[in-house]
């Protein structure tokens, strides 16, 4: 009865995703998740069941639908949860979930937007190299290897060539996060940047929205005569380098080494 229940639930979840209806789903996934507590098999119970099979399955789907939910919802907080809820799914032998690679995808990239390389590539190596060849995975292994050699053209372009529109969101963040490592270089690179060369290193569809993000992000920016000028930003940034306490920073610390030696 409950896992007869809890698959009448789940039927309506589906639905209600895959029609684009959030907040149903939602609140329908709420409802499914009191469900799933009944069933025998699941942890933290894992009680023999004649049904272990079916309830191992609706939960794990149950669990990828949350994951995908709360990405299009942006919720970070929800995401790892949901996600850590699926580590012992997809501990099983035989797991022969569609969706897996996608939701194992869709954490690497997330660690990749919160700059959390560590964990990035110790999930890696809990992958085989069959996971790792199939292009859910070999995506945001590809942004990663483009982010550390400081191709950030790379990852601005990557967008056209999601293997998921799952992934939008999380790259939607990765791409602001490159811009402003590119804004950053350029303040340093360049003394004056025509409006045409920023808008295509930036990779904005047009100069209005350049103009939007500079407003918005960049406001010490001069923007003058079809150009970017940098001039004030550098002055400003020369001014705020205290050079004479770090002198003396320096010269107190050569002088307690010289104590010590």
């Amino acid at each position: 009865m409950a896992l007869a229940a809890a698959t009448t639930l789940f039927g309506r979840l589906q639905a209600a995703f895959d029609g684009g209806k959030v907040d149903e789903a939602t609140t329908v996934l709420t409802e499914l998740k009191r469900s799933l507590i009944a069933l025998p098999s699941l942890p933290p119970m894992c009680s023999p069941s004649a049904t272990a099979e079916q309830e191992w399955e609706l939960a794990r789907s149950t669990f990828e639908i949350a994951v995908l939910l709360s990405v299009q919802k942006k919720d970070s907080e929800t995401f790892q949860r949901h996600l850590a809820q699926l580590r012992p799914f997809y501990a099983q032998p035989n797991n022969a979930s569609k969706n897996r690679t996608t939701v194992l995808g869709l954490n690497l990239l997330f660690l990749l937007v919160e700059n959390r390389l560590a964990e990035f590539h110790s999930e890696l190596e809990l992958l085989s190299d069959a996971d790792r060849a199939v292009p859910q995975i070999a995506f945001p292994v590809h942004l990663e290897q483009s982010l550390m050699v400081g191709s950030y053209n790379n990852v601005l372009s990557a967008k056209a060539t999601m293997p998921s529109p799952h992934y939008g969101c999380f790259m939607d963040m990765l791409l602001d996060t490159v811009r402003e490592a590119i804004a950053e270089c350029s303040e340093v690179a360049y003394t004056t940047l025509s409006l045409k060369a920023a808008r295509e290193m930036m990779i904005f569809e047009s100069e209005a929205e350049l103009l939007a993000y500079v407003a918005d992000n960049r406001p010490e920016w001069l923007v003058a005569d079809g150009a970017i000028h940098f001039e004030g930003v550098k002055s400003k940034k020369v001014q705020e380098i205290p050079s004479m306490r770090l002198i003396a920073e320096t010269l107190s610390y050569a002088t307690e080494i010289e104590r010590i030696v």
